[in-house]
């Protein structure tokens, strides 16, 4: 099977995400405007996962390569890279970990998504030959880089395409202790996004690294 790339690879977020995903055994392409900065990236996950099957590439090269694309570019690029790369992402698929976050009067909301109540809405609707599935949006990029730390919690999935979700579930359950849960539609991605917000909310008031888990299932 074709590597995993990871658009967005060498920010806190991408770089956790492959970490995990090289440790589960997956083959990474790590993405990055910069093909210096991917190289670096890439380094680092091969110092920490010292049998990881990772290399480096620009983003146009990384989406070329792969059938599976992980979004983790910041939010604020999102659009600009969407009117480069759309047609290279159809027919892949898209995991989107994206959320709009903003910081004002001292704590986090989400920000407005311009035409769609979520990122993963938004990419769904710029996307349309795409298979697009939210995923990992509630999971602290600290914690996913602290490789000896076990990961704890559930990964809420949300898209159009029940196949696309049961291959993200199949990525998530190869990753110790965590649990994916099958959302439905991309619709409910608006949810899962606020919901991050209101981690990080509780992180600053209580000083502590949160996530999520659904009890009853």
């Amino acid at each position: 099977m074709r590597p995993i790339a990871v658009i967005g690879g060498t920010g806190p977020e991408g770089l956790g995400i492959a970490l995990r995903l090289a440790t589960a055994g997956e083959a990474i392409v790590l993405g990055s405007r910069q093909a210096e900065r991917a190289e670096a990236g890439a380094a680092t996950i091969r110092d920490t996962v010292p049998d990881a099957h990772v290399t480096a590439a620009t983003n146009a090269d990384a989406i070329a390569v792969a059938d599976r694309v992980v979004l983790a570019l910041p939010y604020t690029g999102l659009a600009r890279f969407l009117d480069v790369a759309a047609e290279a992402l159809a027919e892949k698929l898209v995991i989107d970990v994206l959320v709009p976050l903003a910081f004002r009067d001292g704590a986090f909301e989400v920000a407005p998504v311009p035409g769609a109540g979520s990122v993963g809405e938004l990419l769904q609707s710029r996307l349309p030959r795409s298979r697009v599935v939210s995923a990992f949006k509630n999971l602290s990029a600290e914690k996913l880089r602290a490789l000896g730390t076990p990961l704890e919690g559930d990964v809420v999935l949300c898209g159009e395409d029940a196949g696309a979700r049961a291959e993200v579930a199949a990525l998530v359950s190869a990753i110790p202790h965590l649990r994916s849960i099958d959302a439905g539609g991309i619709r409910n991605a608006r949810f899962v996004e606020a919901i991050t917000a209101l981690l990080l909310n509780l992180n600053r008031r209580h000083k502590a690294t949160t996530s999520i888990a659904i009890l009853g299932l």
